[in-house]
């Protein structure tokens, strides 16, 4: 089977379904519309999705070796304005990442599949993930077994980047690592009060915050560390939601009055 020819052919179906998820932009673990029309779409291709978590599961196949093939359907806090007949109306949520190219493709992506059911030596599962914008959806779908039942042997994933790339150009790793995957820290600077007249003797947190920061965005937050045999991992530094935050406090209340 020619499978390009035939993701083609279902070229219209795959925009109305990215349009309308797009439309109906959802942020976060609760995706109640995405989550209902994914379920709806995969029936109608004869799968038989359920919820795993928050998220969407189905299998097709003959057994075997497990491919997990995964995409993400959440969008982001924010207005759009594209202007576009199909915007989402909400003012507050919007596709901006392009989660809603994602599940589309995946749905046709499963059809294509279902279609060739018979064909395939091994089983592919598919996982519609929620809150990958909240760092939540992936570990709340594995806490609820998308790995397991069958055992997933390998995974792929996608990500577009619209309006960055020119149309046609695809990425790929052949070795190391493609896309970075998210751990969150916090930094705890301990400062050591004084009085205003002798501020040499006191430690000021504040002073110091603001030299992490700016020594983080001056190196461009990408950091690289040795780690055994693979000396030139990196890891990139950013601040949530691109903000840094700083808290001031005091143990002592008149120091809390200006």
């Amino acid at each position: 089977m020619d499978f390009y020819k035939r993701a083609l052919e279902l070229k219209d179906e795959t925009v109305a379904d990215r349009r309308y998820i797009h439309q109906n932009a959802e942020t976060g673990l609760e995706l109640p519309k995405t989550k209902a029309y994914v379920m709806d779409k995969l029936k109608e291709n004869g799968l038989d999705p359920v919820e795993c978590g928050e998220g969407v599961t189905a299998t097709l196949g003959n057994g075997g070796r497990v491919l997990l093939l995964r995409a993400d359907m959440d969008g982001l806090p924010m207005p759009e304005e594209s202007g576009e007949a199909f915007a989402c109306p909400t003012g507050k949520t919007a596709h901006t990442c392009g989660h809603d190219f994602h599940a589309a493709m995946l749905l046709s992506a499963a059809r294509i599949l279902k279609e060739q059911e018979s064909k395939l030596k091994g089983t592919v599962k598919f996982m519609f993930q929620p809150a990958e914008e909240t760092f939540q959806g992936s570990k709340n779908m594995i806490e609820h077994g998308i790995l397991e039942n069958p055992k997933v042997d390998a995974a792929l994933a996608y990500h577009v980047s619209p309006g960055k790339m020119p149309v046609g150009l695809f990425m790929y790793n052949d070795k190391g690592t493609m896309m970075y995957s998210v751990d969150g820290f916090k930094i705890t600077v301990k400062g050591k009060g004084s009085h205003g007249a002798y501020p040499h003797a006191g430690v000021d947190p504040i002073n110091i915050g603001v030299h992490i920061h700016l020594a983080l965005q001056e190196n461009h937050r990408v950091l690289t560390y040795s780690a055994g045999d693979e000396p030139f991992r990196k890891v990139v530094i950013e601040p949530k939601h691109r903000v840094s935050r700083m808290d001031g406090a005091s143990m002592r209340s008149d120091n809390r009055t200006v």
